[in-house]
């Protein structure tokens, strides 16, 4: 990325960051620092190329002395530790180093709805509708997860995360959402030390609630869920002015308008889910982020998440693309260097003859420490008492080690057999994006989306992991002795299969079908009977999408919905698709032919 105000010309590139050891992490980048912490992207190494990447939170010097905000620290540590979410950014270590304290976390390699939506400002362009609806559902489904978590002894938690943002919202350029910053989150575990009267949060995204002081409750988080929906459909912002006291009040009061009554792109029925996360009183509200969650899925219907997704990651890419090809050289760049200061370090390594059933070769270039040989071996002049005490220690010592040298000349070492302690060998699974039921040889062995199988029998093993509304997914594993094996299972949604309607042919008229008495008909008089229905004409389907963007769809000059647009049933022949956005200007027509029992595809580019 160029920095703001140089010439690509004659401005030579940023330095780069310059990787430090911090315990035992390697800081590759600083990702961003504030008043009171500072944000890196680290790494750490280990045996056979093993490398990992984090993200470490350091407090600054000064808040490392503030015994309340360390409190703070201490807190989103303790709670967000608990939380293990693929819709939120887990805690994975709090610590200390030198003076600074200190977490690592997940890290998403994206960037939050903050940053997306400013970068489309700059570009005068708005969000694109379905992913709008996809960040806040993945967003509420993570909120939802932290809302209900429970102890281990079925006690609630009462998590109220109280930051709800688009700067706490993080967006992969992949297309994973993830919450994050639990940093002033309220719980039953959190020790309160805020004074009565101080408001905690950035004040345009609270409830009016928080606003007011009160107690806060889970409903409290899906209003402020609701203002970041309402800015990312409408391009404005919800309650901030150019005065925190103006603003607080709007916030107390709901001063806010429906956002199809500014967007007049937004479809009511958006419009209405996100004025029900903005009721005044938490009793009109969503009563749970879950249920918020149901109803942005069903708004996004016919399009499921995963197909979101994708188009997401599309968007993403395209929307980054400086960023992410600066960001990954530099952090390439980083990691090489940090990888030579870890490979600089001494290290304690195993010297092949503790090893049981040593393998031939080579000597080993350091002798291995061999136990103290009887006193009966040493030589005889070590007995000599004309030597002052202190000499005579360090005597001892120096003549011990030229017997030592004399028995590796002279004297087979005794066998020193040590058997390495080894781990026992489990089975470790990541599951996403939903807990599930995880099964190992037809045994239920636990459920969750991270799941630990301890103490697995060496060999093959068969692993199935079930959700409802999901695919089963079965894997086989091969186990060896002390072997971590990890597996990271992505379940696929049950796509329904299209409803198929059968018409029974249409009734005929009681005056079309006359059945006369027949005494003796005459041999050439003919019975007519009625011609058989028509046949329904064969139908084929149409997917219609538009790549980093959404436009109106219509079919011969029909609108027929919004993308994306998946099995849209059409009787064979060939069509016109018209694909328009008056808000960024699209306007494409193009040609499909359908054939019968087939699905042909439509695509088109928001650019």
């Amino acid at each position: 990325m160029s920095e703001a105000g140089a010439t690509p010309a004659a401005a030579p590139a940023a330095p780069a960051f310059s990787p430090e050891a911090y315990g035992k992490y390697y800081l590759i980048d600083k990702i961003a620092v504030g008043g009171m912490a500072e944000i890196f992207k680290a790494k750490t190494f280990g045996h056979g190329g093993f490398e990992n990447t984090f993200v470490v939170k350091r407090i600054l010097q000064h808040m490392s002395e503030n015994d309340q905000f360390v409190q703070m620290f201490l807190d989103e540590a303790k709670v967000t530790a608990q939380l293990q979410h693929a819709n939120v950014v887990r805690v994975w270590e709090y610590g200390k180093i030198a003076t600074n304290y200190y977490l690592s976390m997940d890290f998403v390699d994206g960037k939050d709805s903050k940053m997306i939506l400013r970068k489309l400002f700059e570009r005068r362009k708005m969000i694109p509708r379905e992913f709008a609806v996809y960040i806040a559902m993945e967003a509420a489904k993570g909120l939802d997860y932290a809302h209900k978590r429970t102890t281990n002894a079925g006690v609630p938690l009462n998590i109220v995360h109280r930051d709800v943002s688009p700067s706490n919202i993080l967006v992969s350029y992949t297309g994973e959402v993830k919450v994050a910053d639990f940093g002033i989150v309220q719980a039953s575990s959190v020790i309160e030390t805020t004074t009565k009267g101080t408001l905690k949060g950035k004040i345009e995204y609270m409830s009016p609630e928080q606003a007011l002081g009160e107690v806060l409750d889970r409903r409290s988080d899906v209003f402020a869920l609701g203002i970041v929906m309402w800015e990312m459909l409408t391009g404005r912002r919800a309650f901030k002015t150019d005065n925190e006291i103006k603003t607080l009040e709007r916030v107390r009061n709901v001063e806010i308008e429906p956002p199809a009554l500014v967007n007049n792109q937004v479809p009511t029925r958006l419009s209405e889910i996100v004025m029900r996360c903005l009721e005044k009183d938490p009793a009109d509200r969503y009563q749970d982020a879950r249920e918020l969650h149901a109803d942005l899925l069903n708004f996004l219907y016919p399009a499921t998440p995963d197909v979101v997704q994708q188009s997401l990651h599309h968007f993403m890419s395209e929307l980054f693309v400086e960023e992410i090809t600066a960001e990954r050289a530099r952090v390439e760049e980083a990691t090489r260097l940090s990888r030579a200061m870890h490979e600089a370090e001494p290290s304690v390594e195993l010297q092949e003859d503790w090893e049981e059933g040593q393998r031939g070769g080579s000597e080993p270039t350091v002798a291995p420490v061999k136990p103290q040989p009887a006193p009966s071996r040493l030589p005889i002049f070590l007995g000599v008492g004309a030597l002052a005490a202190a000499l005579a220690v360090v005597g001892l010592g120096a003549l011990w080690m030229v017997n030592q040298g004399m028995q590796n000349q002279d004297t087979p070492a005794p066998e020193v057999k040590t058997e390495l302690v080894k781990a026992s060998p489990s089975i470790v699974l990541r599951v996403a994006p939903v807990e599930a039921v995880v099964k190992l040889d037809g045994v239920d062995a636990g459920k969750g989306t991270a799941v630990t199988l301890p103490n697995v029998s060496l060999g093959k093993h068969k692993i199935e992991v079930s959700a409802e509304g999901y695919e089963p997914y079965t894997e086989e594993v091969d186990v060896g002795e002390g072997e971590k094996v990890r597996l990271d299972v992505k379940l696929v949604a049950v796509r329904k299969p299209p409803e198929v309607r059968v018409e029974s042919p249409p009734k005929m008229a009681e005056a079309d079908v006359r059945i006369e008495p027949r005494v003796t008909p005459a041999p050439e008089a003919k019975v007519d009977t009625p011609p058989p229905p028509p046949a329904e004409k064969a139908k084929g389907k149409v997917n219609i999408n538009v790549s980093g963007g959404w436009a109106d769809i219509y079919v011969d000059g029909k609108k027929i919905g919004t993308t994306p647009i998946f099995g849209h049933q059409l009787p064979v022949g060939t069509y016109a698709v018209r694909a328009k956005n008056e808000q960024t200007g699209l306007d494409i027509t193009k040609q499909v032919t359908v054939k019968s029992g087939e699905s042909a595809s439509v695509a088109f580019s928001a650019q």
